[in-house]
């Protein structure tokens, strides 16, 4: 089961998706000398009007786009090579959206800039809320469309003021969200109604169209309709293991034993506990069960409000489940000499890995196993027994306040090597990031370290 070439197409069609508009735009209706030139000379206000409705048009297109990534359409995974790399485009696209749509109305108020003093005031008055548009206000109205994208912009700066720079609990973050929504809605009145090319060029409209209906769908999609048309699955919960002062680990089997999750190893799900008054919100955890054993398992380090709940569960509760996602695992990948990095709780989905690991598959396995002091080490008993039963798996328990952060050349020396070999690394995220950087210097290939990310807030 390797990965398919599909998997490095995300990139490349998003961003042909994101600019087709800019080429329908210098194509119809107009030309670069009908858009930029008046009297044979490049013209300031013409010139500032024409960037102006290009970022406008691509901020717009990759907005839509962004709500379409933030779905967990499984199908994605096969383009971008797993969801963490769907979560990754997310981060980098919805961050160029907000830039293009910011420079969008500076570039179209600076035409004005040549002009008198009273013509700017009333262009910057206009922007903000039109006269005709407070006499005569409904959804359509076209003198309304200025103030719309205004609104929607408005949105769009609060929610990321509130993702960036304000820590907000994972509940409350999420129900920021709903700002981003109602900042696309104000949006796409503004595209859809303002005069313009989207008005006017049948190409234009129809695309502009198509991707403000993708990403209302997608909005629908995880919120009014997801109950009824995300596959979901039951299960119901046998125990909650108590490893540690921290870490429990809760096995479940499926309601009806026809309906339980497909998955290999090292995948994660999305999960929620409806019984529980605040934990039916669905968090994402990996699995640390093997896909042989009908029932699944999560390993769980108590971290916020909804982790150190966990322990109030008990057998006979329901778990609703969404998945697997996820491509962060041995078996989609062609080298059988492999290195796997752990870092506290990230050991999860090399547990699952390991309890799955035959000692006939024919690989090779370092398993480093970073934590501050052997009683932070959860699930280490399993994991040396494991290593003492398959010869082709060997533990290599890192414990920092003894030897200091692991590092890259730590585990050159201790795995004789680290070229030619695939390396998976799940923990921290400085810890990743500090790896692959040191990885990079002793030149391994960014296409052999393969990482799941655990903030995908």
């Amino acid at each position: 089961m390797k990965l398919a070439y599909t998997s490095k197409l995300g990139w490349p069609l998003l961003l042909a998706l994101s600019f087709a508009p800019l080429l329908i735009w210098a194509l119809f209706p107009y030309s670069f000398d009908q858009r930029f030139l008046r009297g044979g000379s490049l013209n300031y206000a013409m010139t500032m009007t024409a960037v102006g409705q290009a970022l406008g048009l691509s901020g717009m297109a990759m907005f839509a786009l962004n709500l379409v990534l933030s779905a967990r359409l499984k199908w994605l995974e096969s383009i971008f090579g797993g969801m963490n790399k769907i979560y990754i485009a997310h981060h980098i696209l919805g961050g160029l959206a907000f830039i293009l749509l910011l420079l969008h109305p500076l570039f179209l108020v600076a035409r004005y800039l040549q002009a008198e003093g009273g013509a700017i005031k009333a262009a910057l008055v206009n922007y903000v809320w039109s006269p005709s548009c407070a006499a005569n206000f409904s959804l359509l109205n076209p003198d309304c469309s200025t103030t719309y994208g205004v609104t929607g912009l408005a949105l769009m700066i609060l929610f990321l003021v509130l993702t960036f720079f304000v820590k907000l609990p994972y509940q409350t973050w999420k129900l920021t969200h709903k700002f981003l929504g109602l900042a696309f809605f104000f949006a796409s009145l503004h595209v859809l109604t303002i005069p313009s090319d989207v008005t006017t060029v049948a190409y234009l409209k129809y695309y502009m169209f198509a991707l403000v209906a993708a990403g209302f769908l997608a909005i629908l999609y995880r919120t009014v309709l997801g109950f009824i048309i995300v596959p979901r699955l039951e299960y119901v919960i046998d125990e909650v293991k108590v490893v540690n002062e921290t870490v429990s680990e809760v096995v479940m089997h499926p309601k009806n034993e026809k309906k339980c999750i497909r998955y290999v190893p090292g995948q994660f799900i999305f999960i929620g506990f409806p019984d529980v008054s605040g934990l039916g919100e669905v968090h994402p955890f990996s699995l640390s069960s093997q896909p042989d054993d009908l029932c699944i398992s999560i390993g769980v380090k108590a971290l916020g409000d909804f982790t150190r709940r966990l322990r109030e569960l008990r057998p006979g509760m329901r778990a609703v489940v969404e998945g697997p996602f996820g491509r962060t695992s041995y078996v989609y990948y062609p080298r059988k000499s492999q290195i796997w990095i752990a870092g506290g709780i990230g050991i999860t989905p090399f547990l699952g890995m390991a309890r799955s690991l035959k000692s006939d598959d024919g690989y090779k396995v370092d398993l480093y196993y970073s934590v501050v002091d052997r009683s932070d080490a959860a699930f280490l008993d399993e994991l040396g027994n494991l290593a003492a039963r398959n010869p082709n798996l060997r533990l290599v328990p890192w414990f920092s306040r003894e030897k200091s952060f692991l590092t890259a050349e730590a585990i050159v020396k201790e795995s004789g090597g680290v070229l030619g070999k695939e390396i998976f690394l799940c923990g921290p995220p400085p810890m990743m990031k500090a790896l692959k950087a040191q990885f990079g210097k002793w030149k391994v290939p960014v296409a052999n370290i393969h990482s799941e990310e655990f903030s995908l807030n």
